[in-house]
């Protein structure tokens, strides 16, 4: 375990504090943070980008939270009287295994980010309260409520996914409520409804911003008192189902404009998880890729007449790997899908098997960024620049990396001006970098 500092000499705090805490102290010319502090960063070998954020001083409360943000998992005042036993238990903490994630065959989570996710959807499997799934669309939110549902208690149980946009809004109480025999016109016998359908096990409303106020009062009571009643009928009917909710829309601008209730928000926003677009996961996009392949086999047993693909060639994953992906995890799965159909044969995806937009993507901002996709999500307001800024980042750091085979020397003079100038260690900003991005374990010792 390193401790990381930038200066001349440690403080005999932070050297006090390092000897009880059993750690290696490690300069370097800037911290991760950008700013004062050290960084006690996890071994290169971890699978998680945690890390401790410590400072001389009085703790500098705007610095602690940009720490935290920036995924400190504690912050520490070096010049309290506990700073060395506080800096104990965070390390003891860091050091601490993962728990194994449980097995499915839906699960592919390769990357920092993924494993971050996945780790997130099997703490709240282990709860029934509600889960508010967010993310841009296509990042796989249905997939994640199929995994909070096959990781929790009541995976024996229905899974019940409604997609809320696909309800005209004069049906939706009756869709999910349900209704009796003549309730209204066209209601020829009962229908006990969705909720019901879902008794004792999961039930997904997938777009719940496309749900009418009116009927977000009679949900709210419903996860407030635990009861339904069926169109036609006074009685009440208590429900047992465990309630998850997805959205690609920003709810709090739903709400100042008055198309959103507040009170359903907080119910349903208890537990949030935000899901990463695909191009924060990187790494997971070969495994992805591998799923998909024998995905599609399975779906299409007659194409294995015409070929089998048994792997990607590595220049077409290059492209892949590279490409913004501004449809996420299903625009991946449909471009993988789509080259398999078109494919003449051989057992290997290749270059020219993929489509030309994802060959060459469009160009001037459309290098880095897809206008399209950014547009999209200003206009839903779901963009979030720091996020973006740190995505390139990690991108353009993570190949570099694999171009230097690791050297972070070398990935420096690949990057242009990072860890240039009057450094004496021009790839001290590159590891500094990889501590604070989660890649730490792909710069080779020195």
């Amino acid at each position: 375990m390193d401790l990381l500092w930038a200066g001349p000499a440690p403080e005999p705090a932070l050297a006090r504090a390092c000897a009880a805490a059993g750690l290696t102290l490690t300069r370097v010319e800037r911290l991760p943070t950008g700013r004062g502090g050290v960084v006690c960063a996890r071994r290169p070998s971890a699978r998680t980008g945690a890390w401790i954020w410590a400072t001389p001083g009085a703790l500098d409360e705007a610095l602690a939270v940009d720490a935290t943000l920036g995924g400190a998992l504690d912050v520490i005042a070096l010049a309290e009287p506990d700073a060395a036993a506080r800096l104990v238990r965070a390390v003891r903490l860091l050091e601490q295994p993962v728990t194994p994630l449980p097995s499915h065959e839906r699960a592919v989570f390769a990357s920092a980010a993924g494993v971050a996710l996945a780790q997130q959807l099997a703490r709240a499997a282990q709860t029934s309260m509600p889960v508010l799934l967010v993310g841009e669309t296509g990042t796989g939110k249905e997939v994640a409520a199929h995994l909070v549902h096959a990781w929790s208690e009541r995976k024996k149980r229905p899974f019940v996914a409604i997609n809320c946009a696909a309800i005209p809004n004069e049906l939706m109480e009756a869709e999910l409520f349900g209704y009796t025999r003549g309730a209204f016109s066209g209601a020829v016998r009962d229908y006990d409804g969705r909720f019901a359908a879902g008794a004792g096990g999961t039930v997904f409303l997938d777009e719940v911003d496309d749900t009418p106020l009116a009927f977000q009062v009679k949900l709210l009571r419903v996860l407030e008192d635990r009861v339904v009643s069926r169109l036609g009928e006074d009685a009440e009917r208590e429900v047992d189902f465990r309630l998850l909710a997805a959205t690609n829309r920003d709810l709090h601008a739903l709400i100042e404009r008055g198309e959103f209730g507040d009170d359903l928000y907080e119910r349903l926003a208890i537990v949030t998880v935000e899901l990463p677009p695909l191009r924060a996961r990187v790494d997971d996009i070969p495994p992805l890729v591998d799923a998909f392949v024998q995905r599609f086999y399975q779906e299409e047993p007659s194409a294995r007449r015409r070929h089998q693909v048994r792997g990607v060639a590595p220049a077409a994953l290059a492209v892949l790997s590279r490409y913004p992906w501004p449809g996420n995890i299903r625009e991946l799965r449909n471009t993988i899908y789509a080259a398999l159909v078109h494919k003449r044969g051989g057992e290997e995806l290749l270059l020219s098997d993929l489509p030309r937009r994802v060959l060459r993507p469009e160009r001037g901002a459309g290098a880095f960024v897809d206008e399209r996709a950014l547009a999209a999500q200003i206009a839903a307001g779901s963009f979030d620049l720091v996020e973006a800024l740190a995505t390139l980042e990690r991108t353009a750091l993570s190949h570099a990396l694999d171009r230097s085979a690791g050297n972070a020397t070398a990935a420096a003079r690949l990057l242009g001006r990072v860890g240039r100038g009057e450094a004496r260690d021009p790839g001290g900003t590159v590891r500094a970098m990889a501590a604070r991005l989660g890649l730490a374990e792909r710069v080779r010792r020195r």
